[in-house]
């Protein structure tokens, strides 16, 4: 056999022409210029393929509008979860105090009971119990008794619901102080409506049963400031009594101190001022208006926007990230 006459192979064939594609095996044979019949690693579609119609960019392109579309709904979720920052919180506490010397001072001139100061409202059961026959107000004690444990309900509710939802978390504190708001115009409600008597002039009797509806809802709600100071760490200043916080500040060792070196003192010399204040300011609105109702919608409207600052409220830094 003439070897001359076997097929020939051009070994002159330049090797550019035989690189295989940037991303497949290099499939020659070592030491060969003839490509072996190795089965290629090459990941691409080949052309003619059903794989081939497929657009990877638009691929890309709808997954990632895909993820930009959910991420405002998760913003929101982590937002609401975050913890808030409680540096400058004792700001929002003193519309708190505020709140409590509102409402007490306008329900004690309509209905001779208090729903957040229940030291007295002790003393007045005390009273009752003790000297009902001869007092003007024989049956006080008994609004003053229905207050003294709608608030005992509001101290067991207010914490057990906190602690499962997260004490600090931004969620809570909004959920809390709306629930709060909600409750107060509910009362004002009823009370514009005339389904509670709250025109000054015409309250004349010492009890009417309907009066407890709006000392019921009052005093319940009342434990909720509390409990916000609680979990914010203000525990100096409690946003509904002064008898132990004016032993506190009077007691307190470095009460001299300059006024930028002794922020405990600070807030509790400005929480009473606060809850003078609101007392004196529902006393006077109440009066000039004659009616309760307003003092109602103006507290409501305080604790709402207690509620909608905690929605922009910072969050705090070492907040853990939710899943």
């Amino acid at each position: 056999m003439d070897i001359q006459n076997t097929a020939h192979y051009d070994f002159g064939r330049p090797e550019d022409d035989l690189q295989a594609p940037d991303s497949c095996e290099d499939t020659r044979v070592p030491n060969s210029p003839v490509l072996a019949p190795v089965k290629s690693s090459c990941t691409e579609p080949v052309s003619g393929s059903p794989d081939s119609s497929v657009d990877l960019n638009a691929l890309e392109k709808g997954n990632a509008l895909s993820s930009t579309q959910s991420k405002p709904s998760s913003r929101l979720r982590r937002h609401l979860q975050d913890d808030v920052q409680t540096e400058w919180a004792d700001m929002l506490l003193l519309l708190c105090w505020f709140t409590t010397g509102f409402l007490d001072s306008t329900i004690f001139n309509a209905y001779g009971t208090f729903v957040s100061m229940q030291t007295g409202n002790t003393v007045l059961l005390g009273l009752g119990a003790s000297n009902s026959r001869s007092s003007k107000h024989p049956y006080r004690w008994a609004k003053s008794l229905v207050s003294l444990i709608s608030y005992t309900t509001g101290c067991i509710f207010f914490p057990v619901v906190t602690r499962k939802l997260g004490s600090q978390r931004r969620s809570t504190l909004i959920t809390s102080f709306v629930f709060q708001a909600m409750i107060i115009i509910v009362s004002a409600a009823v009370v514009q409506k005339g389904v509670v008597e709250g025109r000054l002039d015409y309250i004349t009797n010492d009890i009417e049963w309907l009066q407890v509806i709006p000392i019921i809802l009052l005093s319940f709600q009342a434990p909720g400031q509390v409990c916000g100071s609680r979990q914010l760490g203000y525990f100096e200043t409690p946003t509904v009594v002064v008898t132990t916080m004016i032993y506190d500040f009077g007691s307190d060792p470095q009460l001299f101190l300059g006024w930028n070196k002794n922020p405990v003192r600070n807030r509790r010399f400005a929480g009473f001022l606060a809850m003078l204040l609101g007392a004196v300011s529902g006393g006077w609105v109440t009066i000039s208006m004659g009616q309760i109702h307003v003092t109602l919608w103006v507290a409501a409207a305080i604790k709402t926007s207690i509620a909608l600052a905690w929605i922009v409220w910072p969050r705090k830094k070492e907040t853990k990230q939710w899943n």
